[in-house]
């Protein structure tokens, strides 16, 4: 099983049974109502910046937070929305990867990417799930030491100093920097 599937099995777990059943709470109107004025605000760019792009999508990641702290199903709609805004394609992979190097928390585990290419779950231990990763143009690809190595790639929405958002074709997944 791929690493990644783990946080899938986290999200569809988290979504199971507390929301409201039939009519939308006030919180999921409202926070529609928010994304539906950051996608019109944006949509009013004729030729969005790189920093524009980065900045809508770190504030659709906050949005979506919030989306899930409350429990509305907002946050897939959120998600839709995020997916629509990749990195460029001819992003700088040196300046991707040196902003990944360092600690990360996805929901489920804490993971190390170092300089040399290689990752870890945390803590790191012997006999930690561990392997490889790399950055080309947009693309993330990484790879987990088993036998046969498992091997997956997404494309690259954000690398901020906060967040790193990635997707593959069906999921996006979210990893917040540790301090």
């Amino acid at each position: 099983m791929r690493r990644r599937d783990f946080i899938k099995v986290l999200g569809c777990a988290a979504a199971v049974g507390t929301w409201p059943v039939g009519a939308e709470s006030a919180g999921e109107t409202r926070l529609g109502r928010v994304l539906q004025n950051m996608k019109r605000d944006y949509e009013k760019l004729a030729r969005p910046t790189e920093v524009q792009r980065t900045d809508y999508v770190s504030r659709l990641v906050r949005l979506r937070e919030h989306a899930v702290r409350l429990q509305t199903d907002t946050w897939k709609a959120i998600d839709a929305e995020i997916k629509q805004h990749p990195a460029p394609a001819d992003s700088d992979a040196k300046v991707l990867a040196s902003r990944l190097i360092g600690a990360w928390a996805s929901p489920r585990h804490d993971y190390l990417y170092r300089a040399d290419g290689t990752w870890t779950m945390l803590p790191a231990e012997v006999g930690a799930t561990h392997g490889t990763w790399r950055i080309e143009g947009n693309q993330y690809f990484d790879s987990v030491a088993t036998d046969p190595p498992g091997k997956s790639q997404y494309t690259i929405i954000l690398i901020s100093k906060r967040d790193f958002v990635f997707a593959d074709q069906s999921d996006i997944f979210y990893e917040t920097r540790l301090k």
